[in-house]
């Protein structure tokens, strides 16, 4: 008989899956740095595509509503303690009060400049995604890894 798994127990595996691909990103940047390369440009340019790949997945709409519906799934929420502050037709807000990629990093010893640095090169993925939605803008208006309390993300309709 198959196991069913609880919202928690997906969760957490997530979460786990999530810390095994920011710590192999960690040690490759540290590494690249200490070959004398420097990452950012790579990192950037790479997690870009990866939130393309993310965004294509997604389905085309110019609804806020219906992306919110779409990026804010069920277990997306339970990973980041995501919270909906605001879902209207041309605003939503979004709160992420928790991050795995930032306490694996915590965990790895990276001080408050590389937790800011790796945070906004993770941010190139929703930046990505957000290039399947050209009717959407996204505001990164706090993040947990420039020492904020939360990542809220505002998201306006474009107007025309």
């Amino acid at each position: 008989m198959e196991k069913k798994f609880d919202r928690q127990e997906v969760v957490d595996y997530v979460r786990r899956a999530i810390d095994d691909r920011a710590s192999w990103f960690y040690l490759l940047t540290k590494e690249a740095r200490n070959a004398g390369v420097n990452p950012e440009e790579i990192a950037r340019k790479a997690i870009f595509q990866f939130g393309c790949m993310k965004g294509d997945k997604l389905a085309a709409t110019a609804e806020l509503q219906e992306f919110i519906n779409q990026f804010a799934s069920e277990v997306s929420k339970g990973v980041f303690q995501m919270e909906v502050k605001e879902l209207a037709e041309d605003k939503a807000v979004l709160e992420f009060n928790y991050c795995p990629l930032v306490e694996c990093w915590k965990r790895l010893g990276a001080d408050s400049q590389e937790l800011d640095r790796l945070c906004d090169w993770a941010m190139e993925g929703d930046r990505g995604v957000m290039q399947n939605f050209p009717a959407i803008n996204m505001d990164i208006a706090s993040r947990i890894g420039a020492g904020e309390t939360c990542c809220r993300l505002v998201f306006t309709k474009k107007q025309n």
